[in-house]
């Protein structure tokens, strides 16, 4: 992940929870975030549930990361569980359903049951284009791996996708 990034010249510094954790260093000097993937705490708990869970029941932490999302010149990235870490922490939700420690989009178990691991195409939505991640891509249809058990986008009700769209 740090290597791609390095190779789009995003200027990158490691922070792990545990520097976030001790004071070491806080999210204010920073403008992107990005969690990668892997298998945060084991998946003890589900995915990224334990993750999600260090954030949002640490106030320093939680203060940190909501501060962080409320400001206007962010952007952030979940790969893997980090985009279940997104979800859970509401960051995926749009921001007119929003709800306090209650995310109305998740990623869930996928149909078949089993893990899945497939080539897919993904288009870029024009409005996009304002993106960090998308600027000058509107339209565009990208091939990209997709490989989960728990990947399945679900919303808690079906009036947010009208919302989304």
């Amino acid at each position: 992940m740090i290597a791609s990034l390095m190779m789009a010249n995003f200027e990158v510094y490691d922070v792990t929870m545990s520097d976030l954790q001790a004071k070491k260093i806080t999210l204010d000097a920073f403008q992107g975030l990005v969690f990668p993937g892997g298998f945060s705490y084991a998946d003890t708990l589900g995915s990224a549930k334990g993750w999600a869970a260090g954030i949002l029941f640490s106030e320093s932490l939680s203060t940190q990361f909501a501060n962080f999302k409320s400001r206007n010149d962010t952007f952030s990235l979940g790969v893997c569980n980090g985009c279940q870490l997104m979800a859970l922490l509401g960051w995926i939700d749009a921001e007119e359903t929003k709800q306090v420690m209650k995310t109305q989009i998740f990623l869930d178990h996928n149909l078949s049951e089993r893990f899945e691991c497939r080539w897919s195409a993904v288009k870029i939505n024009e409005r996009a284009t304002e993106d960090v991640w998308f600027r000058g891509m509107g339209g565009s249809v990208l091939g990209v791996w997709v490989a989960h058990g728990e990947g399945r986008f679900t919303v808690s009700d079906q009036q947010i996708l009208s919302k989304l769209r």
